[in-house]
This record gives structure tokens, C-alpha cells and sequence, in this order.
């Protein structure tokens, strides 16, 4: 137990170490931010506009659908930088060092795991506090204990989801090459993804079966409930059902698959079956292969 806590110390200390690893695990972020304040917020006020008209509590509603987005999109981000140090280390060598100590191989990829997991930790909730700054300057109001508890227990599931799922890929990469091109693809398409570039009812069925198949994407939706649950009973206090529910299911605050409305209860289900299989997969592949 020692000499976990000693490698998962020293993961972290390496990961934070490196700045440019760092800003290069939270540049999806940045890039969602950017798309956000050029033409995604507009396009959403726009079009709830029409029907309610513009107000300033629309514009308090539409940042809080980015922001679940965001929160997301950061644990996996932060989790998938965070396991850069262990593919860092198989390249170099420095587990076949650490192996020559009594250390066994579980051990050792637990670190990298309990690592990533804490990672995901700091970042979510870093960005948890920068998205109630933010909510509050642009109009918005502070988080309820009721509302700031859920968002803790999603962000930790959240996390938890990310850290498996960064787990299994992670297995099939060997170098530090291969790890810089996967981040590049991960952190272009989780935004998609999760259906933060674009809402769900712009666009095909085909990608929108793709994004609510996707399980990391069920945390967006849990966040998205529980954020906008407020803001949504205000802009649309005199808009008729039909329009709030069509609302809900274009912009990812529901989801109905194969005709069916999905609940939280399916949406965390979803998320906790998904990251037991990844972990069990992801032990298996490790097994076989015999890594480090």
C-alpha cells in the first residue's frame, strides 16, 4: 500500500511538472469556449427566441447547457493527459525499473489509474468553480446545496467513466507519438461527442444515435438536467409542452432512444455498467499482453 501511494504521488508530480501537458489537456476546452462566444450562444438565443423572446434569463439558460458540456468534456481530457505519464514510462523504460523493486504489475497500473482519477478530480472541479464565477457574472445565480450535491455526484461518476474509458484505449498505445495524435483526436471529437458543438436535433439521425450511444455523453445530459432545470421552468413558464419537450430533446437535455424518454436513473446505469466493462476489458487486454 506504501509503495502505491509513493507512485501515485510521484505520477502526479510528473504530470504537473510539465506545463505544456497540462495546457494541451484542457485546449479542447478552450477551442469549445471560443466556438461558444463567436456563434454557438447566439445561434441557441436566436432560436428560442423566436418563440419566447429574448431575454436575459435565455442567455443564463444557454450558458448553463455550455457549461455541462464543458464539465464533461474536461474529465476526460484531464484524464486522458494524466495517463500520458505511464505511456511516457513504458517508452522510456522506467516501469522495468520500478518492476525491479517490489512492486507488482497490478499495483503499478493501479497507480496510473488512482493518478488519472485524481487528475480528473482537480480539473472538474477546478472548472466547476470557474462555471459558477461565470454563471454569476453573466446574470446567472449561485448553485443550491440541492442542485451543487448532484453536480458532485455526476462530476464524480463523470470522472470514474472517463478514467476507464481512458484506460482501455490507452492500452493500445505505446509511445509518446502515437499518445500526442490520440489526444489530438479525442479532444476534437469529445466535443461532438458529447454534443456540445453542435445540438442533437441539427443534426442526422445517424450522428445522433452515435452521440446517445455514446455512455461518456450521459453525464452531459445528467449535468444538463440539473443545471438548466431552473432556468428552463423560467424562460419557458408560457411556452406550450410540446415546444419545452422538443427543446429538451434537440439540445441534449433528454434523450429518447428508439422512442423511449431516458431517465437519470438509465443515464447513470448507463455510465456505471459502461465503466465496469471497460475496467474488466481493460484488465484482461492488460493480462494477456503482459504489459510493462
Amino acid at each position: 500500500m506504501t509503495s502505491l501511494v509513493s507512485l501515485v504521488k510521484r505520477n502526479l508530480k510528473v504530470f504537473f511538472r510539465d506545463r505544456t501537458l497540462v495546457f494541451f489537456s484542457l485546449l479542447s476546452i478552450l477551442i469549445v469556449v471560443i466556438l461558444y462566444a463567436l456563434f454557438l450562444q447566439k445561434m441557441q438565443v436566436d432560436s428560442i427566441g423566436k418563440v419566447t423572446g429574448v431575454t436575459p434569463e435565455i442567455e443564463i439558460m444557454v450558458n448553463e447547457w455550455l457549461v455541462a458540456g464543458l464539465l464533461s468534456m474536461v474529465a476526460v481530457t484531464a484524464t486522458l493527459g494524466a495517463f500520458s505519464v505511464m505511456v511516457q514510462d513504458i517508452q522510456t523504460k522506467v516501469t522495468a525499473d520500478f518492476l525491479t523493486a517490489p512492486i507488482s504489475r497490478p499495483s503499478l497500473l493501479l497507480s496510473y489509474v488512482f493518478s488519472a482519477f485524481i487528475v480528473g478530480i482537480i480539473f472538474t472541479f477546478i472548472a466547476l468553480l470557474g462555471s459558477q464565477l461565470y454563471l454569476v457574472a453573466t446574470g446567472g445565480n449561485w448553485f443550491s446545496f440541492h442542485v451543487l450535491y448532484k453536480m458532485i455526484g455526476i462530476l464524480l461518476l463523470s470522472v470514474f467513466l472517463a478514467s476507464m474509458f481512458n484506460l482501455f484505449i490507452i492500452q493500445f498505445v505505446k509511445s509518446q507519438g502515437a499518445f500526442s495524435t490520440l489526444s489530438t483526436i479525442v479532444g476534437t471529437l469529445i466535443g461532438f461527442l458529447c454534443g456540445v458543438y453542435v445540438p442533437l436535433g441539427l443534426l442526422p439521425t445517424f450522428a445522433q444515435n452515435l452521440i446517445m450511444y455514446f455512455p461518456i455523453s450521459h453525464t452531459t445530459v445528467l449535468l444538463r438536467d440539473v443545471i438548466m432545470n431552473d432556468s428552463i421552468q423560467t424562460v419557458f413558464k408560457d411556452a406550450p409542452i410540446d415546444f419545452v419537450e422538443n427543446y429538451k430533446l434537440d439540445f441534449g437535455v433528454i434523450y429518447e432512444m428508439n422512442g423511449v424518454l431516458i431517465s437519470s436513473t438509465v443515464n447513470i446505469l448507463i455510465i456505471l455498467v459502461t465503466a465496469i466493462v471497460l475496467c474488466f476489458v481493460s484488465i484482461l487486454i492488460f493480462k494477456r499482453r503482459g504489459a510493462f
